[in-house]
């Protein structure tokens, strides 16, 4: 087994490992591409689809983790009302320009949980 030094906090980790387990810092290539590996890219075209074919049971705010939203246009399905403001959703999210998409919507996953 091979050994590097992390170059945060100094602590001795596996060479194959992604991020170091003392300090969560990434190694080899995903800390150099400044790209950081727990964001969750978000499809702006496909949010688009579910606004407007299953808009009416919220099926894209729970793409776009917006999952109160979603349980609401869910409970309120039966109303038709979700439905045309899944629409207008869509078309707003149409409009939107793909870098404001994805300031807004793609983000790190909560790990509170864990």
């Amino acid at each position: 087994m091979q050994d590097v030094t992390c170059p945060q906090c100094s602590n001795n980790i596996d060479l194959n490992i992604i991020t170091c387990p003392h300090c969560q810092a990434a190694q080899g290539l995903d800390a150099l591409s400044g790209v950081d590996p727990d964001i969750r890219i978000k499809n702006q075209k496909l949010a688009i689809l579910f606004g407007f074919v299953l808009g009416g049971f919220g099926l894209h705010k729970f793409y776009l983790g917006q999952h109160l939203k979603g349980s609401l246009y869910l409970l309120f399905c039966w109303t038709l009302v979700p439905m045309v403001v899944g629409w207008v959703d869509a078309i707003r999210t149409l409009k939107m320009s793909p870098f404001n998409f994805q300031q807004r919507y793609s983000r790190k996953p909560n790990h509170s949980y864990i």
